[in-house]
């Protein structure tokens, strides 16, 4: 069974609608109903009934007879009569579900805790049980209240429908859903400042305009009052805007392979995560793919498109960058020719702190040195965070070394989404997504690879290839990178057939790699501390997957301080976490590091750089052999080498 407030009183049985009208029994039913399962006093249903006047004498005995009316259209349940009576009171057995209000509040639960296409589908449900106006047609004391609560709700739930087709990416219906909201609601401004920052998001700056001076005339000529704090703000981040967003995104290349990781980013950016952090092995392309990403996603964000290449690179100088570039004029304030920032002993010039001659001059100068510098970056984090109120930007954060440099960096303006890519897994922001790139399947990794070779010698590979793609693409094993600079190793040999190209990454895959990879790696492993540095340099050439146990017996430590190192390598990009507590160095990434490990390592692993690899290489031919009694017995079914 379901009783329908929403709207005009029906009861639905599963087979028939019953409708008790706008009479006495209707009232005493909604009055019920809106205190179900409880018992109310007869006094108080008396006064709902005849609420303008006294009530008559036969006051209770009409409420009987209106009782024995609603008993006729409510069958009883296996407990008895759905209305029970005792002396002074009534009550109306109503089970979970069984009132479309209750339906409503569920329906709301689940779209809160959903993405937004499903968001989205839980609204439009909850909002269809509306038929009109609650209790419509019934008057009395706690009707009215209640009626009016559950337009409220209306509303309220309508504009949470609104703001989940923005997030789904549904603007055009957003917008026409608070335009709707506006003719029943006119004035309310929140509505209003809704669809001016919809109009604005979706690229119509001057219907967003014409809607605010709309509000504005109704709330002058109805109230008499002046657009508050939330419609204005919204008028001011419209009018802020440049006409020509910026966007410097880098120019967008196919992707290939990356369907479900695309899905799923453009369903966390419908979602309320502000950020979401890309990571994945060095060369697995997570700056391709972010970037492909933000191109996708650019008409959300009307009001710039923005790419910093971040690295080592001190807050203040990005932070400065990216004032300069979402406008000019905010630039200009921050670090013009002769304006500086503000802060004890320093000043801020091009993204550079320097010590006034003061501080120089004082003892306590390297002290305050860092907290001049925080102060720094301080004050150029909040008016950053200042010019993106109001607005809506995507921002590309590429190469970010630490979380230290991203913090300030994070925009706190609602509406706006940072893409993060690092070769980091350790450090995790706060309330940041994060979606980890692994290699391309063979499959995915040959079409990537066929179409670099076209491109690089304008002659695609036919069929007759596929065993010589296949070598090349097994020993790139899936790293975008990897692939394109083999397949542009062809554009200087245009004379090497597919064939010929595989037998040169076979024999030395060491120069079939172009600098890309080689830098990356130079500058994943510059940034590691003298263990992990010392474990890649031992390890990295071992050719099978290894655990803990192997690495410490070359290392000559422990199992946990080998296993420490290993995490750090993992943490950095350097090195594949495998099941079962194993890890592999990528052989793809193996080429790049091609000169012998620091002499001066020794002293970390308790043994010279040649003898550890050495000792590395023996290990894995003893495993390979399965003498008894030596590493071997480590070596799991699969030959993964612990």
């Amino acid at each position: 069974m379901l009783f329908q407030l929403l709207g005009p009183l029906e009861i639905h049985d599963g087979e028939a609608v019953s409708r008790p009208g706008a009479g006495k029994a209707a009232t005493v039913l909604a009055t019920l109903l809106l205190h179900r399962n409880v018992w109310v006093a007869v006094d108080r249903i008396v006064d709902v009934v005849w609420p303008e006047h006294a009530a008559p004498p036969s006051a209770e005995a009409n409420l009987k007879t209106y009782v024995w009316q609603l008993r006729r259209i409510l069958p009883a349940g296996p407990a008895g009569p759905r209305i029970e009576r005792r002396p002074g009171a009534y009550r109306l057995r109503v089970a979970p579900g069984e009132v479309d209000t209750d339906r409503v509040d569920a329906l709301a639960a689940e779209a809160a805790r959903a993405d937004p296409a499903l968001a989205v589908e839980r609204l439009r449900a909850a909002l269809a049980l509306w038929r009109g106006r609650a209790f419509e047609g019934l008057h009395g004391p706690g009707l009215d209240a209640a009626a009016t609560t559950w337009e409220e709700r209306r509303i309220e739930l309508t504009a949470r429908l609104a703001d989940r087709l923005s997030r789904a990416g549904q603007g055009a219906e957003a917008v026409a859903t608070l335009r709707a909201l506006t003719v029943d609601a006119p004035l309310r401004e929140q509505t209003w400042s809704r669809l001016v920052l919809a109009l604005h998001a979706t690229g119509h700056r001057a219907d967003a305009l014409a809607a605010y001076r709309r509000a504005r005339h109704l709330l002058r000529t109805e109230l008499g009052v002046e657009p508050g704090p939330a419609l204005a703000e919204a008028h001011r981040a419209v009018l802020a805007a440049s006409e020509a967003a910026r966007d410097d995104l880098p120019r967008d290349v196919p992707l290939t392979g990356r369907t479900a990781e695309l899905a799923r980013l453009r369903r966390i950016a419908a979602g309320d995560a502000p950020v979401v952090v890309i990571d994945g092995l060095i060369g697995v392309g997570k700056t391709a793919f972010a970037v492909h990403a933000a191109h996708r996603l650019a008409d959300g964000y009307p009001d710039g498109r923005l790419f910093v290449p971040v690295g080592t690179a001190p807050p203040e100088a990005i932070l400065t960058r990216l004032l300069r570039a979402l406008d000019p004029s905010i630039g200009s304030t921050v670090d013009g020719p002769t304006s500086t920032v503000d802060v004890p002993g320093r000043s801020l010039v091009d993204g550079r702190i320097a010590t006034t001659d003061a501080v120089a001059a004082d003892g306590r100068s390297a002290a305050m040195d860092a907290d001049a510098g925080a102060a720094a970056v301080d004050v150029l984090a909040a008016r950053w965070r200042a010019a993106l109120r109001g607005r809506r930007v995507l921002l590309v954060l590429d190469d970010v070394a630490d979380g230290d440099r991203l913090a300030p960096l994070l925009p706190a303006a609602p509406g706006c989404l940072t893409l993060v890519t690092t070769g980091r897994r350790d450090w995790h922001p706060d309330g940041a997504a994060r979606m980890t790139l692994h290699p391309l399947g063979d499959g995915d990794a040959a079409l990537v690879l066929r179409s670099a070779l076209a491109a690089h010698s304008a002659t695609r590979p036919g069929r007759d290839a596929d065993a010589a793609v296949a070598a090349i693409v097994r020993r790139c094993a899936g790293l975008p990178a990897a692939l394109g600079d083999v397949a542009a190793r062809s554009a200087v040999r245009p004379q090497w057939t597919v064939r010929r190209l595989a037998e040169e990454v076979a024999r030395d895959p060491g120069p079939m790699f172009g600098e890309r990879v080689r830098r990356s790696v130079a500058t994943a492993t510059r940034r590691l501390d003298g263990p992990a540095l010392a474990a890649w340099h031992a390890l990295a050439r071992l050719p099978a997957a290894f655990g803990a146990v192997a690495a410490a017996r070359i290392l000559r430590t422990t199992p946990a301080a080998a296993r420490a190192a290993l995490e750090t390598l993992v943490d950095r990009g350097l090195l594949e976490p495998l099941p079962h507590d194993a890890y592999r160095a990528h052989p793809a990434l193996l080429p790049a590091r091609r000169r012998p490990a620091p002499a001066d390592l020794a002293v970390v692993v308790g043994t010279p750089p040649d003898k550890a690899q050495q000792s590395g290489r023996h290990s894995c031919k003893i495993g390979a052999a399965g003498r008894a009694g030596s590493v071997a017995a480590t070596l799991p079914t699969g030959g993964t080498l612990r």
